[in-house]
């Protein structure tokens, strides 16, 4: 009994003191360091991320491995991962830019958390790490203690707080003046923390995922009815919504990644701990079905963006994700459809999508997959091929946001002398040398001379009906800001080949003699303008007015298509019935 007690001791105060290394680490990484070592920026990233990577790592390693073997492993996935983060750095001229791009610390902690069931399983009593059964039950058992951990940390702090406020009513300020020191939320976060994975681990008999798990397959009925509707519902309301937005791939990647996670909550470790048979077996049967799908449109909802804008880093990224997710989906669905035994191909597809996965997340951080390069060749392909002219391209974002390979990517574009548009870069290749700001840049050069951006806007600025005219006055009537937007989009071309910008006029309100104008102006650099603009009762001068989307998806999520049908003539005007209150001789009036 006694031995057992030291053991317990043993452990929470080793665990202690790593949580408390971690937070000393922390502090110092992130409030002492940062001055001391700002001459050495690339150093100092490495050794954050060395910090970032062997703590939680050690933490998550020290229950299901010995001591020993834990703190060897976490430093063998630390040092490879701070490495690769160091190398990756070189693509730009700071440390500041690489880490703006909020992918590296994404990517870090990915490759961490897929990895640390791989050390578990491979270093652990059985020695095999693709052992399916320890990668499952590991991998929801470091959720499980760092949530139940984390939790502990957020009660400490909650006791901490009202012990303070009751000792404030006597006066009594220690806690207060002890909490205010720099170091101490760190260090005490660090502390409990430990302690609290050290009593998980003493209570792995009573805490596991399976609380977790089940409530998981409680909502895979709910979301294989969603899918399905979703999927069924594609068909009569068409893909123009669907795909107007980036925000559309990552909602469909999103549900595809966790369809795929509540599958395999589903299926269990292995087949003798979930029964064949019933609900939950198969809800994942059918949803492993439909997620080939889901991906598939997610893969199509990128592709279309970059069609249409070109890549950047995040479509880079996002491509990539779309490319594992319809792997994850294409090994569940070919699973299933290969017939008895489809489980167990499930669980090694997982394994080895999982090995798949880290490969690409790891790539990211090599020249292999590059994303900042990767966009500027694209960008500049389209450019050299006419797909997109010198206003359409982002060059502030290639110049000062993508690296040295922007900057390489610049100086690319400078020495195309022979390209049609060579005088209109060049141009903006002089704005983008001399601005401070992304406003600046976009508006080098406008004039700010409103007479002048009326006579000019007058000549650019598309009107339907074909052959009708603006109102008299409208455009001088328009702020300096609403004219330098509205010429800027019609510079701008759509996926169509029309300008960015475009006039209609149409009867809007039937009370108001005439007819009022509709503008939308769109240009990918800059905001949406989607206007209306109402003659004043007087006849002089105009009000405009913001639209209501009464049904559908908003400009906001297909400008271009907007706009494009717009100019082919293809809308309509749909009578509105709007009701007014009386009460006591007033009329009152909600709807415009």
């Amino acid at each position: 009994m006694d031995g057992v007690r030291a053991a317990l001791v043993s452990g929470r105060v080793g665990l202690g003191l790593l949580g408390l290394l971690a937070g000393l680490s922390a502090w110092l990484l992130v409030d002492v360091l940062p001055d001391r070592m700002a001459g050495l920026p690339r150093l100092h990233l490495f050794v954050t991320s060395l910090g970032a990577a062997f703590f939680p790592a050690a933490l998550a390693l020290s229950g299901p491995l010995p001591p020993r073997r834990a703190l060897a492993a976490a430093g063998l996935v630390a040092l490879p991962l701070a490495g690769l983060m160091a190398w990756a750095s070189l693509r730009f001229d700071d440390v500041a830019g690489f880490l703006a791009t909020g992918h590296p610390w994404i990517g870090l902690a990915l490759l961490l958390g897929l990895a640390l069931p791989f050390l578990i399983a491979g270093l652990g009593p059985g020695r095999r790490p693709t052992d399916y059964a320890v990668l499952f039950t590991q991998s929801w058992m470091i959720v499980v203690r760092f949530a139940a951990a984390w939790l502990f940390v957020g009660l400490v702090w909650g006791v901490l707080f009202l012990s303070n406020a009751l000792l404030g009513l006597v006066g009594i300020d220690v806690i207060e003046r002890l909490m205010n020191r720099a170091e101490m939320p760190y260090l005490l976060s660090g502390l409990m923390l430990g302690l609290a994975l050290a009593v998980v681990d003493e209570l792995s008999d009573y805490v596991s995922p399976e609380l977790v798990l089940q409530l998981l397959r409680l909502l895979l009925p709910v979301v294989l009815v969603v899918v399905a509707v979703f999927l069924a519902a594609l068909p009569f309301r068409g893909l123009s919504n669907l795909f107007g937005d980036f925000s559309a791939a990552a909602i469909l990647l999103a549900m595809a990644f966790g369809s795929a996670t509540l599958v395999s909550s589903g299926l269990d470790a292995s087949d003798e701990r979930r029964a064949p048979g019933g609900l939950t077996w198969w809800c994942c049967r059918f949803l492993a079905l439909l997620l080939p799908a889901l991906a598939a449109l997610a893969g199509v909802a990128v592709w279309l963006r970059v069609a249409q804008y070109g890549l950047t880093p995040d479509r880079v990224v996002a491509g990539a994700m779309a490319a594992l997710a319809l792997g994850y989906g294409l090994a569940y669905a070919g699973s299933v459809l290969a017939g008895p035994g489809w489980g167990a191909r499930i669980r090694r597809a997982n394994v080895g999508m999982a090995l798949v996965a880290m490969a690409v997340v790891a790539g990211f951080f090599t020249p292999a997959l590059d994303p900042q390069r990767m966009a500027v060749a694209h960008q500049i392909a389209r450019f050299e091929s006419g797909r997109v002219g010198a206003d359409g391209l982002d060059l502030w974002a290639i110049g000062r946001e993508w690296g040295r390979a922007g900057q390489a990517g610049l100086v690319r574009l400078a020495g195309m002398e022979d390209h049609p548009e060579a005088a209109r870069l060049a141009e903006r290749l002089a704005a983008l040398e001399n601005a401070e700001t992304p406003y600046a840049f976009e508006r080098a050069g406008e004039s700010g001379d409103v007479a002048q951006l009326v006579a000019d806007l007058a000549g650019m600025l598309p009107v339907r009906p074909e052959g009708r005219a603006l109102p008299e006055g409208l455009l001088s009537s328009l702020r300096l800001w609403e004219l330098q937007q509205i010429g800027r989009a019609c510079t701008y071309r759509t996926a169509g080949g029309n300008p960015g910008c475009i006039a209609v006029l149409a009867d809007l309100s039937e009370p108001r003699a005439g007819e009022e104008v509709l503008i939308v102006a769109h240009n990918p650099a800059g905001a949406l303008l989607v206007r209306a603009y109402f003659r004043e009762a007087e006849g002089v001068g105009f009000t405009m007015r913001s639209p209501e989307f009464l049904t559908g998806a908003d400009f906001y999520r297909a400008a271009d298509a907007a706009i494009d049908a717009l100019v082919a003539g293809e809308f309509r005007l749909v009578p509105q019935r709007l009701n007014a209150l009386e009460v006591e001789g007033r009329t009152l009036f909600f709807g415009r």
